[in-house]
């Protein structure tokens, strides 16, 4: 079976550059021949790398696609030094609508976030995957539909365990937990496996953020270890209940939490009846819920605490993370252009079990239209 192969052209230097992640970029750029404009997520990887990040998240993506919240996706290519995902060009982060505002979103913005929200991790739920990674900076806008949003960034995300779930001492152990600290549920500080479940924490942290405008727990200091960073957060999280952080505010946002955090690990969240408690909230308060554009409009709420002293953690409990094991690569052959000797850091093999089964990756491989070229502009 021949696949289609496309090509692209980076958008000029200088306005070519979307958003930045740890190890990929997200470019502006058209597609030769149809002038289609779209997104080019690009990461660089070692020759030597057999399990890629971005084949393993574009595959996801096509697994995923049919539904509104999945962004769609065009084609993969592995090229000289990098790896690339062409995909639909999308508006401003949640993070980043919140940024402009300065403050809190409004109930009636949250409550339809959240529904739209709840209905993909249904979808992607239901498929047998775990996202890993729900936070405001992965939750994007529709720049074609003002009223929907979209959820990306599936590099860490897996077919979620059958079996019992298996379980680490971070501390002991030296590792990171998945997903990001400020957003990631209890179960990755406690090193368990993730499952549904643990998308609906974050999911929760999420809309509480929403509504307060901020949490309890602050950004960690860039120069502060890893392990002090998790440990400090993970004892302000659970000091935390969900009535305490939707104090001042509907209780159905406090009761997503709560109802998160008491699921076992096999159970799927009841995301219809979830969302059946939305739309009725959204009635009691006479919002509308129809397809206008999500109003961002930010408001000022002074939430009622909780007020938590960050809690003490002794010198003693620390030490320094292991090196990371990265693949030797020949750093110094050139690179391209500016922008691409910063992405020389090398990118490893992912986790073994962050991994279709074989015969699902050869299925979807071979529906993937191939990136050939990607042209960067440098004028």
């Amino acid at each position: 079976m021949t696949r289609a192969a496309l090509r692209y052209k980076l958008a000029p230097y200088g306005k070519a550059i979307v958003r930045e992640g740890v190890s990929s970029i997200v470019f502006r750029a058209t597609e030769k021949g149809s002038g289609n404009e779209v997104a080019i997520k690009k990461s660089r990887v070692s020759r030597t790398v057999q399990r890629p990040t971005l084949q393993h998240e574009f595959r996801l993506l096509v697994l995923l696609k049919g539904r509104a919240a999945i962004p769609a996706v065009y084609g993969y290519g592995r090229l000289e030094h990098f790896e690339y995902i062409s995909m639909e060009f999308l508006g401003p982060s949640l993070a980043e609508r919140q940024k402009e505002g300065g403050a809190a979103l409004m109930i009636k913005t949250v409550i339809r976030i959240l529904g739209q929200a709840l209905a993909a991790l249904q979808h992607i739920h239901e498929l047998g995957i775990v996202h890993r990674d729900i936070k405001p900076e992965n939750i994007l806008c529709s720049p074609d539909d003002p009223s929907i949003i979209k959820i990306i960034d599936f590099g860490i995300s897996k077919p979620y365990s059958r079996g019992q779930p298996t379980k680490y001492d971070p501390l002991k152990e030296r590792r990171h937990s998945v997903g990001s600290i400020y957003w990631a549920g209890l179960n990755s500080h406690n090193g368990l496996d993730l499952a549904p479940r643990d998308d609906l924490e974050s999911l929760a942290y999420v809309a509480l953020h929403l509504l307060r405008g901020s949490l309890p727990w602050k950004p960690r200091p860039p120069e502060e270890s890893q392990v002090r960073s998790q440990e400090i957060v993970r004892l302000m999280k659970m000091s935390c209940s969900g009535p305490d952080l939707s104090a001042g505010f509907p209780t159905e946002f406090g009761e997503l939490l709560s109802y998160s955090r008491s699921m076992p690990f096999h159970q799927l969240p009841e995301y219809k009846e979830l969302r059946r408690l939305l739309v009725s909230l959204a009635e009691r308060m006479s919002y509308s819920t129809d397809d206008e554009p999500l109003d961002w409009t930010p408001c000022h709420p002074n939430p009622p605490g909780p007020i938590i002293d960050e809690p003490a953690f002794s010198d003693s409990d620390e030490g320094e993370l292991p090196d990371s094991n990265e693949d030797e690569d020949d750093l110094g052959e050139n690179s391209y252009w500016a922008t691409d000797i910063d992405m020389w850091n090398r990118q490893g093999n992912r986790d073994k079990d962050v991994t279709l089964p074989a015969i699902l990756e050869a299925e979807l491989d071979e529906r993937t239209p191939v990136i050939v070229e990607v042209e960067g502009n440098r004028t």
